[in-house]
């Protein structure tokens, strides 16, 4: 084993697939290829003379030096994220690292950041649109949008506001084969989004919120975002479960159109942080002002929604 350090620069690739257990999520998570990630790990190996990783046909595994310099690269990141934290919070402008899946970010923020940078001009905002649940403790966010039962340890929870669930298609695909009942589903291909956990959505628990006992379908399409399978549907490859408020839009234009009467879901959304947040009176207010702003978002999605689909739905 070399004794020169490898380059710190290989560090997040090495230790965002070591904590995943997965490259290809990581490649998602730092916005590279697949193959970038691989290519880095390798480097890694090579400059530290010692191999990282056993990889299986279907997953890869630490090696007892992999696990050891795993706990390395962790601090050493750690360390690094909450230095440049303290360094930008002093000298820079505040910066706020929001974390949210692609369809809040695309449908409810990114259409608002105007009036966000008008309300709050001395705060610098970043999104971070991913469907993996972020790690407070390692990932550089400062807050998250979550959907969920709002008991996360060490987090302070918010309420957003309540969660409906849906079944939505496109207007051509159910012109082609009407949804009129459960079983008509037959004919079509359910579409499956990637859920934070990293498993697929279950629509196992569609079937019985439905009270069947099993979905009949065409088939299934797996894509690993809730954004790209509201996108499928609107291409008509199949249908889709849709959430409010982040499906308003959709409905409202109707680029899709909703199958049955929304269902409250059991869990909600959250705007979250970590509670050490609250013991600092400047960021606490910084934050709870942030919050209300995409309260009030919400708010006004959950409003639209629910005109979008009493009109959808007569």
């Amino acid at each position: 084993m070399h004794r020169r350090p490898p380059p710190i620069q290989l560090l997040p690739a090495f230790e965002a697939t070591a904590r995943l257990g997965s490259m290809s999520r990581a490649a998602q998570e730092l916005n590279l290829t697949p193959s970038a990630v691989s290519q880095q790990i390798k480097q890694l190996e090579s400059a530290m003379d010692v191999q990282l990783f056993v990889r299986q046909t279907r997953r890869i595994e630490l090696t007892e030096a992999g696990e050891m310099f795993f706990k390395v690269a962790t601090r050493t990141l750690r360390a690094y994220r909450q230095g440049h934290a303290e360094m930008h919070a002093r000298f820079g402008r505040p910066l706020l690292r929001l974390s949210c899946v692609p369809s809040v970010a695309h449908q409810l923020i990114l259409p608002a950041l105007a009036s966000f940078q008008e309300a709050f001009p001395g705060i610098d905002l970043r999104l971070d649109a991913r469907m993996s649940l972020v790690d407070f403790d390692n990932d550089p966010i400062d807050a998250a949008v979550r959907t969920g039962m709002g008991n996360w340890p060490g987090l302070v929870a918010l309420p957003l506001g309540p969660c409906y669930g849906t079944l939505v298609a496109s207007p051509a695909l159910l012109q082609r084969h009407p949804v009129r009942e459960v079983s008509d589903l037959r004919q079509h291909v359910l579409i499956h989004a990637r859920m934070p956990s990293g498993d697929h959505d279950d629509w196992d628990t569609v079937a019985a919120l439905l009270q069947v006992p099993r979905i009949a379908r065409r088939g299934d399409l797996m894509l690993d975002s809730d954004l790209a399978a509201l996108q499928a549907a609107e291409q008509g490859l199949g249908v889709s479960m849709g959430f409010t408020p982040g499906i308003f839009e959709w409905l409202q234009t109707q680029r899709l159109v909703a199958l049955f009467e929304p269902v409250k879901m059991a869990i909600g959304h959250f705007f979250v942080y970590r509670d050490s947040t609250e013991r600092d009176p400047t960021q606490r207010e910084r934050m709870r002002a942030v919050y209300a702003w995409i309260k009030a978002r919400y708010e006004a999605a959950a409003v639209q929604a629910a005109q979008a689909l009493q009109t959808e739905l007569g």
